[in-house]
């Protein structure tokens, strides 16, 4: 959620960070509800501390009749100003975060910008295959099960593809581990208000699985970004030094809008693994944290051998917590396609405000922290190793990256 203050104060430049997302809200219905909730604050305040003056002696007959009507005019209108926060609230979560300066801008995702490029597309003697095709000549994936078990988008993943996952685990891991990161296996399930607080309520309700609708209400999380941010709500916390966590879990999501898209093989599921990496620092310090998980997202990459792009996501594209976003695609030879991999996303006060995560400024004054999150890894890297080490006779090298975190034995897969 943005500073209510920065409409109050710049309504203009709220109105074209909208229109550059696409979005349409009533700002002018936003002020004109902030005025009525502030005008009616002031009155409520005053009536309150009228009605906290203390008599002098015993109340007479008539003062304690006038302090119950009081009372009643207070009640009355704390109903109407816990009328106008609702309105006004339902308004302000419908705004998205106000883009960073260089975020790149435009309609939708054609227009988003490549940054660079990093290594040479790999040469081959042969057409390669794409990862569902050699997923069945090896035995490796079977989505006609998945199906048959769970519906379209499920699958089993079999085998050394198995192992394969579990060595980009233990290899991204022990990286960030390296580099100062908390592990963290957290909860798949959580309540509505961390989805809410992590900025996916409202706007992406529709993605995401909710497990006994009018009880508990709980809901299965589309990224481990979810708990962890959350895992500091209502807290102040130290930021001297970036706090950073990675997450270890299952994701789950509906894929709404996708029918048609992606349908072979695993690039696009219900239910996938993957890390993620969560940052909370310092206003200053959040930009230079997001390009730091930049640059170790990057270095997974090259440590993987993957040529890849790095793209600037527009304003179009961009979801709503987000204030700048970069995704690394890696190029897939089988599909001949930059698909993507990673990506990393600084949503400044936008999370934190809605989750209420504060830590002390210069001054002792308690100031909101800036979030910054990132994937390490998740399925889509099997998918580019299986294309881009696969073999003229239909087998899949192991990158030496990853040798040390599979059984020993031939490091390649083949039947």
């Amino acid at each position: 959620m943005i500073d209510i203050n920065l409409i109050r104060t710049n309504k203009e430049l709220v109105e074209k960070n909208n229109a550059s997302r696409n979005v349409k809200v009533d700002l002018e219905k936003i002020v004109t509800l902030d005025n009525e909730y502030r005008k009616l604050l002031t009155t409520v305040e005053e009536l309150r501390s009228e009605r906290n003056k203390n008599p002098k002696g015993k109340p007479t007959p008539d003062e304690l009749k006038k302090l119950r009507e009081l009372s009643e005019t207070i009640k009355t209108k704390e109903a109407g100003l816990q009328n106008i926060k609702t309105e006004l609230d339902g308004l302000l979560v419908h705004l998205p975060n106000i883009n960073h300066e260089t975020t790149a801008i435009g309609k939708d995702d054609t227009e988003n910008k490549i940054e660079r490029f990093v290594n040479e597309k790999p040469a081959f003697d042969f057409e390669p295959k794409e990862h569902f095709e050699l997923g069945e000549l090896l035995d490796l994936i079977d989505t006609e099960r998945g199906a048959k078990v769970s519906g379209s988008r499920f699958w089993y993943i079999k085998n050394e593809l198995v192992l394969l996952q579990l060595a980009i685990i233990q290899f991204v891991s022990r990286k960030l581990l390296e580099k100062g990161f908390t592990p963290m296996i957290p909860p798949y399930l959580v309540k509505e208000h961390a989805m809410f607080g992590t900025g996916f309520f409202p706007a992406d309700k529709n993605e995401i699985y909710t497990v006994n609708p009018g009880e508990d209400e709980l809901y299965l999380i589309g990224t481990s970004e979810v708990p962890l941010v959350s895992y500091h709500m209502d807290e102040i916390i130290d930021v001297s030094q970036p706090k950073r966590y990675f997450g270890i879990s299952p994701c789950f999501r509906r894929e709404a809008g996708t029918y048609g898209k992606d349908t072979k093989g695993i690039i696009r599921g219900h239910q996938f693994d993957k890390i993620e990496m969560v940052s909370f620092a310092k206003p200053e310090d959040s930009w230079k944290e997001h390009e730091y998980f930049l640059s170790i997202e990057e270095e997974i990459m090259k440590d993987l051998g993957f040529h890849y792009q790095v793209v600037n996501i527009c304003t179009g594209d961009l979801g709503f917590p987000a204030a700048k976003k970069y995704d690394i695609e890696a190029w897939l030879p089988g599909q001949k396609h930059y698909r993507e991999l990673t990506s990393t996303s600084n949503t400044t006060d936008y999370q934190a405000r809605r989750l209420n995560i504060r830590y002390k400024d210069d001054k002792g004054k308690n100031a909101l922290v800036h979030t910054v999150n990132g994937t390490a890894a998740s399925m889509r890297p099997l998918i580019a190793i299986m294309e881009n080490y696969q073999t003229k006779d239909g087998e899949i090298k192991i990158p030496e990256i990853l040798e040390p975190f599979m059984p020993s034995g031939p490091m390649i897969i083949k039947r």
